[in-house]
């Protein structure tokens, strides 16, 4: 027996020493020097690091500047548009209300927001009329964007031009464009007109990015009583002291908040990212960086808005961001404050799609899955990233990155502000240099 003992106790010793996490001096600066060389370079204006194992720091770094123009360095402090990061956010407050008895997963949206009883969805073999679709979307289609809901600049196709045509998109991505018309003035009306447009595929059918956590957001608001912003204030936020987070950046942190820059001409929902009233063909391609959202000019700024955007209207800090991925890494708990259960964490994190389905089962890439809001690592191997299975994780449009890997107990953050987001391999280049440094 003691024999036993003594070997399951060493045996104990060497698993959890392999998930130790370690970055020597040597293996730290070959992060700090790849991508201070994108900062160099011109290729984004600032990086900011941070990995945490079991909620301890084992590694941060900022570099570069929060706003060029005026010379402002980024620092621990600094403010991000954090875009579709803010899906797993939506996410979590749904799970809230899930355990609460107050939604079901396989409730019809049209249960909270009537207008989706009628939508119709294009026709696939025709693509020139539409249809009713073969069943109504639910809360569980939202959450794992299988609802044939899209993004107006996810193709060009004819839904996506009646989204572009009636500013069916994100408010605070879609007020860069200075073209735009005026938006519907707060969460819900958002979601109804959402519903008038038709789907670009039957409801669980396929997996299609969009505007779904937007639409979620609406169904918080009915459901609690409350405004979506208000909500998420009061049942995640303050809980958890992310005092820099959420639908705009208060007065007082406005010295910490970036802009937002991109290079060359750069093209969004069919319009134009640019100097206010520039055409296309005024703009010019360049290899430097340009602001196209200046900290002190920003529409965050303001709190004027009662369209909050579930899918990618919140702002946050690396060290926010980092306390709320923390809760999720211990299951729902930290600090002695509870927010999900187990359960929940554990049902938003796995993969939620028909693996054998080519189509719907990895949102185009071989080995990921989708969860409740997050991407989910199925098989490294087939996904070709570095890492052990199991971790989730999601990113934003300016470049944003987090990730939770519950095997080594790390999570990890990348921020920085640069569109688009696909133009650098920067969270590629985050994963390969840490696991492969702490796995030396």
């Amino acid at each position: 027996m003691r024999v036993f003992q003594a070997l399951t106790l060493a045996s104990f010793l060497v698993s959890t020493s392999l998930f130790a996490a370690a970055l020597d001096t040597t293996d730290q600066q070959k992060i700090i020097d790849h991508f201070n060389a994108y900062v160099d370079d011109g290729k984004i204006p600032h990086v900011s690091i941070l990995v945490k194992q079991d909620n301890k720091e084992i590694f941060r770094h900022v570099y570069g500047k929060a706003d060029i123009a005026s010379n402002r360095v980024a620092d621990k402090d600094t403010i991000y548009r954090i875009y579709s990061m803010s899906k797993p956010i939506t996410g979590v407050a749904i799970m809230q209300l899930l355990e609460s008895g107050k939604l079901r997963l396989n409730d019809k949206v049209s249960k909270y927001i009537p207008a989706f009883k009628n939508t119709k969805v294009l026709n696939t073999k025709f693509q020139d009329y539409v249809v009713k679709p073969k069943r109504e979307i639910t809360i569980r289609d939202l959450l794992t964007h299988t609802s044939g809901l899209t993004y107006s600049w996810a193709g060009e196709g004819p839904v996506h031009q009646i989204y572009r045509k009636y500013n069916i998109r994100p408010y605070f991505f879609g007020s860069l464009d200075a073209k735009l018309a005026k938006f519907p003035g707060n969460t819900c009306e958002f979601a109804s007109i959402a519903a008038s447009a038709p789907l670009l595929h039957n409801p669980g059918e396929d997996w299609s990015y969009g505007i779904n956590m937007d639409v979620l957001g609406c169904v918080v608001e009915v459901v609690s009583g409350m405004s979506f912003a208000d909500y998420l204030d009061k049942n995640i936020f303050k809980p958890l002291k992310m005092k820099s987070t959420g639908f705009s950046v208060k007065s007082t942190d406005k010295k910490s908040f970036t802009s937002l820059y991109t290079s060359g001409a750069f093209s969004t929902d069919g319009e134009i990212v640019g100097p206010l009233g520039a055409n296309y063909s005024d703009l010019e391609f360049s290899k430097s960086l340009r602001s196209i959202d200046a900290f002190d000019k920003s529409p965050y700024l303001s709190d004027a808005s009662k369209l909050y955007d579930g899918g990618s209207g919140l702002v946050s800090s690396v060290d926010d961001y980092s306390v709320f991925s923390e809760m999720l890494l211990n299951n729902g708990e930290l600090n002695g404050v509870r927010i999900l259960s187990e359960a929940s964490v554990k049902l938003m994190s796995r993969n939620h799609l028909n693996l054998d389905d080519p189509d719907a089962a990895s949102f185009g890439v071989s080995g990921l899955g989708f969860g409740l809001t997050v991407g989910v690592l199925e098989d490294a191997g087939q996904a070709g990233m570095f890492g052990p299975d199991g971790q989730y994780f999601w990113g934003g449009a300016a470049s944003t990155t987090f990730w939770v890997d519950p095997e080594t107990k790390i999570t990890a953050f990348l921020m920085t502000q640069f569109m688009p987001s696909d133009k650098y391999p920067l969270r590629e280049d985050l994963r390969a240099l840490l696991y492969s440094g702490i796995s030396n």
